[in-house]
């Protein structure tokens, strides 16, 4: 049985992975959201038993504060929690932008603040099984992989080093953006917003295929397109976790994986929180997959946006698909609308503000609860 818990994490990523035994599982987890997701998660590790407060893997796929603030209120600024282990910590630092390791733990991130998170991974397996160097791919085959205890195979889909590179003239602005405790709730991305409370008149698939095809700027964030892209593959199930990466860069590294086939996934958490301009059509055609999955409460950008789920519905080749919502909130409630989900062949299902969504695979699909 493979577990994904996509927990409450704001406007951000935090998904804890577990497979094997239920009473005693293999367990990883993908970035930690923003600083008060951190302290959350510090409560949730806290009350395991100690001898299961062991994980095989932490990822922060990329600099972002609804990606890594909530390492520094978990670990980097607290004391450490007793029985608390990592075999390993992926997270491209300055050092790895350039394909190198870091020479040493005060390598400076570029703010004082990293300072933190940089002494603090310098204590760590960082990057261990990359022999300290970046986590990255090359374009072409084969990417790269590693197996993890259980059966457990992570294949790395991004970045590629050019999305590294392009990130240095960029690193402080970004780490000093991403470590700043306090932040204004306004959106950057510089788009005029629909309101949450806006209802559009979906009365058939030509009016959702319009919503589908507007045409809308890309995202151009060099620390989003630096995003740690992971294939998950346990037994028969296959999950793809593409943090806030780039659709274009999604597209050429699914294609390249299946070698021109649609790639055959039991997930998809949808790249940089069901934004629209990370996800376009010939990404989403590039796969073949029946649950989707968005994890943001819309906080601060209002995600996901509407034709991001359009595309979803329109463009999919699975049919009917499940669209998940790891809370739900008031810019997503919308889509539970029964008439559209019969018109559009879809089903919702919406997490908990306790615990989130808790998915169940095995055998290569989704296990209903």
């Amino acid at each position: 049985m493979l577990t994904l818990q996509l927990l409450p994490a704001r406007e951000g990523d935090a998904i804890w992975v577990r497979w094997g035994s239920p009473d005693a599982p293999y367990q990883m987890l993908i970035d930690m959201g923003p600083e008060e997701t951190g302290k959350e998660l510090r409560e949730r590790i806290s009350a395991l038993p100690e001898d299961q407060r062991s994980f095989e893997l932490i990822v922060v796929t990329h600099i972002d504060r609804d990606h890594i603030g909530g390492l520094l209120s978990c670990l980097v600024d607290a004391e450490p929690i007793p029985g608390f282990t990592t075999k390993d910590f992926w997270f491209n630092g300055f050092a790895h932008l350039d394909g190198l390791k870091p020479q040493d733990e005060f390598e400076s991130m570029g703010a004082i603040q990293g300072e933190r998170l940089s002494n603090w991974l310098g204590t760590q397996n960082w990057n261990k099984l990359f022999a300290g160097g970046p986590v990255c791919r090359e374009n072409k085959l084969p990417l790269p992989y590693r197996d993890f205890e259980g059966g457990m195979r992570l294949t790395v889909l991004g970045p590629t080093a050019r999305r590294l590179s392009d990130l240095k003239p960029v690193w402080r602005k970004e780490v000093e953006a991403a470590l700043r405790k306090a932040q204004k709730n306004i959106s950057d991305e510089g788009l005029e917003r629909m309101g949450a409370n806006s209802i559009h008149a979906l009365n058939d698939k030509e009016a959702l295929l319009r919503l589908a095809e507007q045409q809308l700027t890309r995202d151009n964030s060099p620390a989003n397109a630096s995003s740690i892209v992971l294939l998950l593959e346990y037994k028969d199930t296959r999950i793809l976790l593409s943090g806030d990466a780039f659709s274009t860069d999604l597209k050429e590294s699914v294609q390249l994986f299946s070698q021109g086939q649609p790639l055959e996934l039991a997930a998809f958490k949808v790249p940089h929180h069901g934004s629209r301009r990370n996800l376009c059509k010939a990404l989403i055609e590039s796969v073949r997959c029946p649950c989707w999955l968005i994890s943001t409460d819309g906080s601060r950008f209002q995600h996901p946006d509407d034709e991001a789920v359009a595309r979803i519905l329109s463009y999919s080749k699975y049919c009917p698909i499940t669209v998940g919502f790891n809370i739900r909130s008031e810019y997503n409630e919308k889509w539970s609308n029964d008439d559209w989900r019969e018109r559009f062949s879809y089903r919702t299902t919406y997490g908990s503000i306790e615990d989130g969504l808790i998915l169940k695979f095995q055998g290569g699909a989704l296990v209903d609860s």
